[in-house]
């Protein structure tokens, strides 16, 4: 199978791949539609992401082409995020939606939001304080809860 030549520019000596919102965006719909294909822990085997890779590879635009482990790695930072906010969801009292997450309002609101993204493992969460996430649905379906 011939591979499509990338589209965007390539560097490299870059060491680290770069990830467009495009890119990104694809990934997890690839990987929700092969979502089945997924083991216990939520990781992917090898060639599920070696085709998730030559599935955003047309969507190239700069940096490193993403291979099978930076997919891998990719992957892994995206469950990163949806178990951080799951791990939120279930903390006691605390509100989510999806549209406007966190909903921090008021001063009392914003300083308990403060000390909790203070807290070293809770920092990935600092983007959600008034705006939802918006792969939670697709992971949500990845990772069905109950």
């Amino acid at each position: 199978m011939e591979l499509a030549a990338p589209v965007g520019e390539v560097d490299e000596g870059a060491k680290c791949a770069d990830w467009m919102v495009e890119e990104t965006t694809a990934l997890i719909k690839y990987l929700h539609v092969h979502c089945s294909e997924h083991a216990d822990a939520g990781n992917f085997c090898q060639v599920t992401y070696v085709n998730a890779a030559e599935h955003i590879r047309p969507l190239h635009q700069t940096g490193k082409i993403k291979d099978y482990k930076n997919v891998s790695i990719k992957w892994g930072s995206i469950k990163q995020i949806y178990n951080a906010i799951m791990t939120y969801c279930r903390g006691s009292g605390e509100h989510w939606d999806n549209e406007n997450s966190a909903n921090i309002c008021g001063a009392a609101d914003a300083e308990k939001w403060g000390k909790f993204v203070a807290i070293k493992r809770n920092t990935i969460m600092r983007p959600f304080r008034n705006k939802g996430w918006e792969y939670l649905h697709f992971m949500e379906d990845i990772f069905p809860q109950g």
